[in-house]
């Protein structure tokens, strides 16, 4: 006796994609509408309540003419470095502290919460915090210095109105949040190693310092190179802190380059050339995110995980 195949009905076949039907009209009219309709803006000068009029390329030739646009991208390539680098090591020391250094599990999970507490706070108050420790006359810093004669209590240090050292000191609360990002994957990662490899390497006479140097770090670098591809788009997001603490200042020290599109827009109603910036730096983290991601499956590849 042979068996008839089963015919679906046609809709049946549409089924799975009515129920991602929901999910994408939200990410349309939520991300694709608002991309495309900021690139349409990109060729038209408006200022928010008059039609816009379209000028074909002329927002981005005063763009490439623009040399404060130039200083803000250099200024947002320098914090996505930062992003890039500083934070995924973080992030693997925090790892290693509490998963690969702790007396016991108890301990682990206690450090764990602890370092990963910033991330639940916004970036308002983060930036509101941080500016008050760093104030010159009443800032925890400078109290502890003052505190032990380290500095001059009549001329004490201003970070961040120092043109030289306002981005570094203002990335420093991006450490103290995000460094608990890189430690979760960092922890996850650990789990993950078979315990049979660590244990291979301790019957090779391996102490443990060697073991995590040849056996762990290897194993952990796609990680912390998928946490630096996080952290390469989050860079050139950067605002909220910034703005909070600096707006920019001194001068356009930290002036990235959406704090430059966001008074560009909003304070002096040039929105075309606003979107006109947007895109461009769009185009610069796609480019970027996307040689990363090729080095990082070569890391991948070089370690049999891809």
């Amino acid at each position: 006796m042979t068996k008839t195949k089963k015919k679906f009905h046609p809709m049946r076949r549409l089924e799975p994609y009515f129920y991602l039907l929901p999910s994408i009209l939200v990410i349309s009219a939520f991300l694709f509408y608002p991309m495309l309709d900021s690139l349409r803006l990109s060729f038209t000068n408006w200022d928010g309540l008059k039609e816009a009029a379209y000028i074909g390329w002329g927002n981005y030739d005063k763009i490439f003419h623009n040399n404060e646009f130039w200083n803000s991208i250099w200024v947002t390539v320098i914090w996505v470095v930062l992003s890039v680098v500083i934070l995924p090591l973080t992030g693997l020391l925090y790892g290693v502290m509490v998963e690969y250094l702790s007396p016991n599990r108890a301990a682990s999970g206690v450090f764990r919460t602890i370092l990963f507490m910033p991330m639940m706070m916004s970036y308002v108050a983060i930036g509101l915090l941080w500016q008050l420790i760093y104030d010159p006359n009443l800032g925890l810093v400078n109290s502890v210095l003052g505190l032990f004669e380290l500095i001059d209590p009549v001329n004490p240090i201003q970070y961040l109105s120092n043109a030289d050292m306002a981005l570094f000191w203002a990335f420093i609360p991006v450490i103290w949040q995000w460094s608990g990002f890189g430690m979760v994957m960092t922890c996850a990662a650990m789990m993950n190693i078979p315990h049979d490899i660590i244990e291979a390497a301790a019957i090779d006479g391996a102490s443990k310092t060697q073991t995590f140097w040849r056996v762990v770090l290897p194993l952990l670098m796609p990680t912390v190179l998928t946490g630096s591809a996080i952290n390469l788009i989050g860079g050139f997001k950067a605002f909220d802190i910034i703005y909070v603490m600096t707006q920019g200042g001194p001068g356009s020290a930290t002036k990235v380059t959406s704090i430059l599109m966001y008074r560009l827009a909003f304070t002096e109603n040039r929105f075309g050339y606003a979107c006109a910036m947007a895109v461009i730096v769009f185009l610069l983290a796609l480019v970027l995110t996307g040689l990363f991601n090729k080095f990082r499956g070569s890391v991948d590849r070089s370690v049999g995980n891809a």
